[in-house]
């Protein structure tokens, strides 16, 4: 029987670490040949309202059984937040997207689960970002930069605590509501120094440890 499992299902049973002992191991699987990926493809077409429609799609498997595709529909476009040019993408209408994941079996070919990607993507990312943390940042890294203040950089705090013991938060992000909202939100969920940061200069002043998270 095809699961359907969506963004609630899978916030609910994967944790953070889950996600990044999972990921260390299919790069491990990568180099060893036991798994294989394509890497993510984008189609764009131009819009009536002058915005662009994109259609990505990435797919890998693995001889432990399984294959999966991912497939994303988003309209994106640029604007302009105190004089910051950033790239913005929604599907349906602003704070709405759309992804999904097909997972299938290798030893019989039946499609096993269809997947919300919205939790799962967001641990996937924030998981490739505590690994590289945890393999190029020293031990003792305590300060981080954050640039940006969306779902992606809730994510990296995530992943970021999970390997390294850190005590202050630097964030820095276009719309100040936002990065202070951020600021307050990481402050009680982790209960370390944060700071919300007026320029990009003042977030990476004395950091051990720089993230960019535009999403």
């Amino acid at each position: 029987m095809t699961l359907v499992i969506n963004n609630d299902m899978v916030a609910e049973v994967l944790t953070m670490q889950d996600t990044i002992d999972v990921l260390e191991q299919a790069y491990a699987d990568l180099a060893e040949k036991e798994a294989i990926c394509r890497l993510r493809i984008d189609i764009q077409i131009p819009t009536s309202e002058g915005k662009v429609y994109q259609w990505g799609t990435m797919e890998g498997g693995s001889t432990k059984g399984y294959f999966a595709i991912r497939m994303k529909s988003d309209v994106t476009y640029e604007t302009v937040i105190d004089g910051n040019r950033t790239h913005q993408k929604y599907c349906s209408e602003p704070g709405l997207f759309c992804g999904l994941i097909l997972l299938t079996s290798i030893e019989t070919g039946e499609p096993l689960a269809f997947i919300n990607d919205g939790v799962l993507q967001h641990m996937r990312v924030g998981a490739d970002g505590g690994i590289g943390v945890k393999y190029l940042s020293r031990e003792d890294s305590e300060v981080v930069c954050m640039l940006g203040s969306g779902g992606m950089a809730r994510s990296y705090m995530d992943a970021f605590m999970c390997v390294r013991d850190i005590k202050k938060l630097q964030v820095y992000s276009p719309t100040k509501e936002n990065r202070e909202t951020y600021a307050e939100e990481m402050r009680a969920k982790w209960d370390i120094e944060v700071i919300a940061c007026e320029n990009e200069e003042q977030a990476y002043e004395g950091a051990d440890i720089s993230a960019g998270c535009s999403r």
